[in-house]
């Protein structure tokens, strides 16, 4: 199997710090996609393709403008599906809900993430629950450090996030990426 990809989540920043650490981050690892503000869409689109990342906005005023949009709930992606046609990407935020996963995959979505540092130490990670039953790609969305990257991995997810301490400079975004893919490749079979 394939080792994960990185999915990104931009905070709110400034156009500029956001393409300097987007840029290092996309040199240091394997990035797949970047959900950003909507008010940052238009700096990083001209970049995400250059760099062949998919742009997701978590807004539908922004969404027709990148790749696609993450969405959280069914009205939500029947909307965003008819408001953008079949080609965009929508992407389904389902926190740790089995229920809203399964609807979302079965409506079209093009992706699962899930939080699944919000489950009781008890709970099945629910990462491998979906990995061993469903086709559907999953992002691990809570983000994860090079240093927890192996429990992680164990569970197959197709999508890990990054520390969000990757946006306090180029150079640390740079060095986690760095740290984080040797950690993947560490733990490959």
């Amino acid at each position: 199997m394939a080792p994960p990809r990185l999915h990104l989540v931009v905070p709110e920043t400034t156009s500029q710090h956001a393409i300097r650490c987007f840029t290092a981050a996309c040199a240091a690892g394997d990035v797949a996609s970047v959900l950003a503000p909507g008010d940052l869409i238009a700096a990083l689109q001209p970049l995400a393709v250059k760099l062949n990342v998919a742009l997701l906005s978590g807004d539908e005023k922004h969404a027709r403008q990148c790749d696609g949009i993450e969405i959280a709930t069914r009205a939500d992606y029947d909307h965003a599906r008819s408001l953008l046609g079949p080609d965009k990407i929508i992407g389904a935020l389902c926190g740790v809900s089995r229920h809203t996963a399964m609807d979302l995959a079965e409506a079209g979505a093009d992706y699962v993430a899930f939080h699944q540092a919000r489950l009781k130490p008890h709970d099945e990670p629910i990462i491998a629950w979906w990995s061993g039953l469903f086709e559907v790609p999953c992002i691990a969305a809570d983000p994860v450090g090079p240093e927890q990257v192996a429990a992680l991995l164990t569970q197959q997810p197709d999508f890990i996030r990054p520390p969000d301490s990757i946006w306090t400079s180029p150079e640390e975004a740079r060095r986690i990426v760095t740290d984080l893919m040797q950690a993947m490749s560490e733990q490959a079979p």
